[in-house]
């Protein structure tokens, strides 16, 4: 008896040590996504990172992206855990690039304790998108613009600035399920949708979990990605998911694609 309870107890903790690894194990998916948007010399390479939470962005994942020519982060960028100090070495880390950084707030982005997010945010130079949009412009002279829908309200209650533009539309969205409520000329005037939230239901067994993978799908025949985010939420375990964040080749009337830089 004593050595079932023996065996049973290694076999939880190296389940555990498992789960443990399989959330500090970063992939970098490199996406070619196919548009109707411009002709094949536009060009727009965006770096997309959600739920970040308490984790610790690595340097080299970075690295590994390349160049890029603007930062989405997709919301859940701290949580009640999240103190200031890391904070602000993940905003340094996501700042490498010296290119501009977009934050759309998540549901847990009014957890951060020690300070107002939006002050810190502010500090390092992000720009914070809740219910409005912003103009860019990449490397190579792609206009874009980008959306962030914040039905959380980070800022002050205001109604979301809809793109309507000859630039690339891009619109984040913390919460898939918010996208699918939005009504369908709105969703018309986007050219890609980024989300997270879900964690792909971050722990699942026998391919079973709270939410669906994450990945691409195309809705209302725009291209829809919803990450599996790169932190955790409560427990820094996973299983059956990965933690991920994004590098996104957007370009004219291309294949769909994809690798792991990681």
């Amino acid at each position: 008896m004593l050595i079932w309870i023996l065996v049973l107890a290694v076999a939880g903790l190296s389940m555990l040590l498992y789960m443990r690894y399989l959330a500090g194990r970063d992939h970098v998916r490199e996406e070619v996504v196919q548009t109707a948007f411009g002709n094949d010399e536009d060009r727009l390479r965006i770096f997309f990172i959600s739920d970040i939470h308490n984790r610790l962005i690595k340097e080299q994942t970075l690295k590994n992206a390349g160049k890029v020519d603007a930062v989405i982060i997709g919301g859940d960028l701290v949580d009640k855990r999240t103190s200031i100090s890391k904070l602000e070495t993940n905003l340094r880390r996501l700042n490498h690039w010296e290119v501009p950084v977009y934050f759309i707030p998540g549901n847990n982005d009014h957890e951060l304790i020690e300070e107002p997010l939006t002050a810190v945010l502010d500090r390092h130079r992000v720009v914070t998108l809740s219910n409005e949009d912003v103009e860019g412009e990449g490397k190579g002279g792609t206009p874009f613009i980008v959306t962030g829908l914040d039905p959380y309200f980070l800022k002050p209650r205001r109604s979301v600035e809809l793109a309507d533009s000859s630039c690339f539309r891009i619109l984040c969205v913390h919460d898939p399920y918010v996208y699918s409520q939005m009504n369908a000329q709105e969703k018309k005037k986007y050219d890609l949708i980024l989300s997270g939230h879900t964690h792909g239901g971050q722990i699942r067994l026998f391919g079973m979990g709270p939410y669906q993978r994450g990945g691409w799908s195309r809705r209302d025949s725009i291209p829809h990605l919803v990450s599996e985010g790169y932190g955790t939420s409560l427990l820094p375990l996973r299983l059956g998911t990965r933690a991920e964040c994004h590098v996104i080749d957007i370009g004219g009337y291309v294949k769909n694609s994809s690798k792991n830089l990681a």
